[in-house]
Formats: C-alpha cells, structure tokens, sequence
C-alpha cells in the first residue's frame, strides 16, 4: 500500500497551512505565502478518485472561496463515492458478465477455422 512520502509530510508541516480534512481522513493542505498552491495528505492510499467532489473542486479551482464547498448540502439521490476499480478483480470484465455470452463465444471460436492470405 503506497502513503504519503517523508518529504511530502515535512513540506506539508513546514509550508503547508491545513485547511480541512474529509470523512475519510484525508487533510487538505494550501501553501502559507504561494495561495495557489493546494495538495492533500491522504490517509491511507494514495487514490485521487477516491476523494469527494467538493474536495477535488476545492483543489482544482483557485479562484473559488472555500465557504462555498463547506456549504454544499448532501441531498437523498446522492450516492457516496467509490474508488475507481479499473486493474483490480473487481473492475468490468465483459467476458465475465454473463454465462450465456461465454458459450456463444466459445462455440463461435470452436467454428472458426484460420486460413493463410
């Protein structure tokens, strides 16, 4: 499991003026003199999907004031995020989603004889 490096918790502490910290933990940083500046701490594994929306346009919006996010209401249709499973066992396999696909396949292939150009 990747974290953060030495180096990034030593420049957060030294440079870094905590601004806040999500459910999961993560703590959000913005540079002391550079306001532009903005990165996270996160808590466990390093995964930028995996952080919430208001977070991630805090981030990316430099020109945005951070009162506005904070008073972002979380409405009934809102689901909560998840990480992205792209190359892990439990990302879309499309072979895998069905059995009856899987035996047309394999009987197609069985039919199928290579012939040389």
């Amino acid at each position: 499991m990747v974290t953060n490096s030495i180096g990034t918790i030593l420049y957060s502490f030294f440079n870094g003026k905590k601004i806040g910290q999500d459910n999961q933990g993560n703590k959000f940083f913005i540079h002391k003199r550079n306001k532009k500046k903005r990165w996270v701490l996160y808590k466990k594994q390093i995964d930028p999907t995996n952080l919430e929306v208001k977070w991630q346009i805090w981030l990316t919006e430099t020109g945005k004031d951070m009162k506005k996010t904070k008073d972002n209401i979380n409405f009934k249709w809102q689901k909560n995020k998840k990480a992205n499973p792209t190359g892990t066992l439990n990302s879309y396999h499309p072979g895998n989603s069905s059995e009856k696909e899987k035996i047309y396949v394999d009987e197609k292939n069985k039919n199928l004889v290579w012939k040389p150009d």
